[in-house]
């Protein structure tokens, strides 16, 4: 089981994960559980086009990898989440 980092942005009612290392994967729902779950699903079909292409998996960054990058950003709100991939 491989663990991807999210980034988990939003407020009342809008709510976002977004996964840098899958390109263009990302989920959204009216709280963080649902953008969560709903990040988790785009991630198992984001997986399962790359297979379908024969493509590697991207390795995962940690958090500190994704802080010191600056994708991570605190101050403007944003949280890490596991979001994982079987």
């Amino acid at each position: 089981m491989i663990r991807y980092v999210g980034i988990l942005d939003g407020s009342d009612g809008v709510w976002g994960v977004r996964m840098p290392d899958l390109a263009g994967c990302h989920g959204a729902g009216a709280n963080t559980a649902e953008a969560i779950a709903d990040a988790a699903s785009a991630m198992r079909e984001w997986a399962e086009a790359r297979i379908a292409k024969h493509l590697p998996m991207p390795n995962p960054r940690t958090v500190a990898n994704l802080l010191q990058s600056g994708e991570i950003d605190s101050a403007r709100g944003d949280s890490a989440v596991t979001v994982r991939h079987r």
